[in-house]
């Protein structure tokens, strides 16, 4: 899930980005952020789940005479879970509710909107499209000049799409077909205008 964020990829999706862009008036920007939260509900669920039952086990293993010990031995227990999620986060992602997981990336997406000023074109054509690698989730947002245009369901293909290159682990090659799909669709609805500027930078947006 990290090659988007090596320095080729992004060079790949900057491409992508600019050769969309030259058919249409609108503005695509692509950002990925490794995680839309920190889930500390789901941190500390995994570190109970998994760490109570090893404290136990050991409590047992060493006889009922060390009963006592099991206070401090799940509390040692559920730190080193902690600290492993926190770590590598991807140990904590079945612990997170799809409910949960579904809001946190879509409000990551509305701040990266307005983090990136996509809200800012000229004729409100903007589009973004938003990956959170840790939910393996995609957003795509497009301003009020977009919407007013395309019919309603438009950018469901896209985002199915890439969602499915996430899970595979084709997120490079994923992102570069969703980037050409969104300029088609802006191509026919946007087409380029004579004084066109590129008003934001084709560069992949990543985020900490």
């Amino acid at each position: 899930m990290d090659a988007l964020l090596e320095s080729g990829a992004q060079e790949k999706v900057s491409a992508a980005v600019a050769a969309a862009e030259a058919n249409t008036a609108g503005e695509i920007v692509v950002a990925v952020v490794p995680d839309s939260d920190t889930y500390p509900r789901a941190e500390l669920l995994a570190a109970l789940v998994s760490g109570v039952p090893v404290a136990i086990a050991l409590t047992l293993v060493t006889g009922p005479d060390s009963l006592w010990r099991f206070l401090p031995v799940a509390a040692l227990c559920v730190l080193v879970c902690l600290t492993a999620m926190r770590r590598w986060p991807v140990l904590k992602r079945p612990f997170i509710s799809p409910r949960v997981c579904r809001e946190e990336v879509r409000q990551r997406a509305i701040q990266a909107f307005y983090d990136h000023r996509l809200y800012q074109t000229r004729d409100a054509t903007g589009v973004l499209l938003f990956l959170s690698l840790l939910e393996r989730r995609v957003e795509l947002l497009a301003d009020t000049g977009i919407d007013a245009l395309v019919a309603e369901g438009t950018w469901d293909g896209v985002v199915a799409d890439l969602t499915a290159a996430l899970r595979a682990g084709d997120e490079v090659d994923g992102v570069v077909r969703a980037v050409a799909q969104i300029g088609e669709i802006l191509a026919a609805h946007v087409p380029p205008r004579p004084d066109d500027t590129d008003e934001l930078d084709d560069g992949l947006r990543v985020g900490s």
